[in-house]
């Protein structure tokens, strides 16, 4: 009992600093908007495949990724996650840079619904009618943004969904947080590389000396949340990380309309809302099964 306590401890924790670190994310992508999105992409691939390699080393973590890499299956199912993370982040990075953050922020409000949802549909994890409703809810708002707005929420289901899929897909395997991190990089680094060089030899790379520093230190803003996010995904059920999640798209959105301006108008307010009303349904049902956990 005492280690089943101390994983969830610390899984919790490590999702409260991924999801906070996630949040601030607009502002580390605002400061290199000069960088064109897919070429930022690549930036953050490299780098982070390179920060990994030098923990890997470190942390003498190569011979879990020997015994990984002899597995078909984990290697076909990494390939998967490294291209759902690879499109994740070049949508997240294009929304920052062209101002729509608080639909980012929408984004990763549905999210930990879709988390519930994916835990119903693939983990055989147990919902309640709180739950329900509030996917209920969720699924109602998307439906009244595409009546108000006349569009449907693209950015917003995107990520929402990329990143749900990515977190199922990881807590469903076993692979170590690093060597698993390590794989996904390093399997879409290498086209990465190839864009940068051809953009290179073509004269249009933005990276420069002078500001570098800024661009590398992608790496770490990049993998030091996933390795949190990846060792939280491994401790905790999905709907936990889900139900914290709320974390990251609360500081995002929070940054959208008071740092940087963006308009909200009163359609998308109302999706807002209705997102924000199914998460307090998932916030008082995760209240009442603790609490009928204590009485049992």
């Amino acid at each position: 009992m005492p280690n089943s306590l101390s994983q969830q401890q610390t899984g919790v924790i490590c999702a409260l600093g991924a999801f906070a670190l996630w949040g601030v994310f607009p502002v580390y992508f605002k400061a290199v908007d000069y960088v064109p999105p897919l070429e930022m992409l690549c930036h953050r691939i490299v780098w982070s495949a390179l920060l990994l390699l030098v923990l890997l080393y470190f942390s003498r973590g190569f011979g879990e990724i020997k015994e990984a890499l002899k597995k078909p299956r984990v290697i076909a199912l990494l390939s998967v996650t490294g291209l759902l993370i690879a499109l994740n982040w070049l949508v997240f990075i294009y929304a920052v840079m062209n101002g729509m953050i608080a639909e980012a922020s929408l984004g990763y409000f549905i999210n930990p619904l879709i988390n519930i949802m994916l835990g119903i549909l693939f983990l055989k994890e147990k919902t309640t009618t709180l739950e329900k409703i509030a996917i209920a809810i969720a699924f109602f708002a998307i439906a009244l943004e595409i009546i108000k707005l006349g569009r449907a929420p693209y950015i917003a289901l995107f990520l929402a969904f990329s990143f749900g899929f990515y977190g199922l897909i990881r807590k469903m395997m076993r692979t170590g947080s690093f060597s698993g991190l390590f794989i996904e990089t390093s399997l879409i680094a290498r086209f990465s590389v190839a864009y940068l060089v051809y953009l290179g030899f073509s004269h249009t790379l933005s990276f420069s000396f002078d500001d570098s520093w800024l661009i590398m230190f992608s790496g770490p803003v990049t993998v030091v949340p996933l390795l949190l996010f990846a060792g939280a995904a491994s401790r905790i059920r999905l709907g936990t990380v889900g139900f914290i999640q709320y974390l990251s798209p609360t500081i995002t959105f929070s940054l959208a309309i008071l740092v940087y301006n963006e308009p909200l108008s009163i359609g998308r307010l109302v999706t807002f809302a209705l997102i924000w009303l199914s998460l307090i349904f998932v916030i008082i049902d995760s209240l009442i099964q603790k609490q009928k956990r204590k009485t049992t």
